[in-house]
C-alpha cells in the first residue's frame, strides 16, 4: 500500500534511478576522431560493444578545436568503457553538450 511519502516523492520526481538497460546506448566519451576508431577497437577487444560516429561542428572553436567523434557503448557497460578510456588516454572522457 502507497504511503503519503511515496506519493509526494512519485509528485515531486524523487524516483528511484532505473537500473541500466543492456538494450540502450550510451554515450561513453566525446574525444578527437585520431582517437575515437583506435578507442571504439580497443573496447570491442575487452568485449564491450560500441561504435563512434563522426560529431561534425561548423564552429570548432566553441567547444573544440579539432574534429571530434563520440563513442557510445550500451548503457550496461559504460561505466567500465569510461575507465578504459580514461586509462588510455590519461584524463576522464568528455561528453558532448546538446
Amino acid at each position: 500500500m502507497p504511503t503519503f511519502r511515496s506519493a509526494w516523492n512519485w509528485v515531486f520526481g524523487k524516483h528511484l534511478p532505473k537500473p541500466p538497460n543492456p538494450d540502450k546506448s550510451a554515450e561513453a566519451g566525446w574525444v578527437p576522431m585520431w582517437q575515437a576508431q583506435m578507442l571504439t577497437d580497443m573496447l570491442i577487444s575487452e568485449g564491450i560493444p560500441a561504435v563512434w560516429n563522426e560529431d561534425f561542428n561548423i564552429h570548432l572553436g566553441t567547444y573544440s578545436r579539432e574534429p571530434m567523434g563520440r563513442i557510445f557503448v550500451t548503457e550496461d557497460r559504460k561505466a567500465e568503457a569510461e575507465e578504459i578510456i580514461e586509462d588510455v588516454t590519461g584524463i576522464a572522457p568528455r561528453h558532448r553538450k546538446i
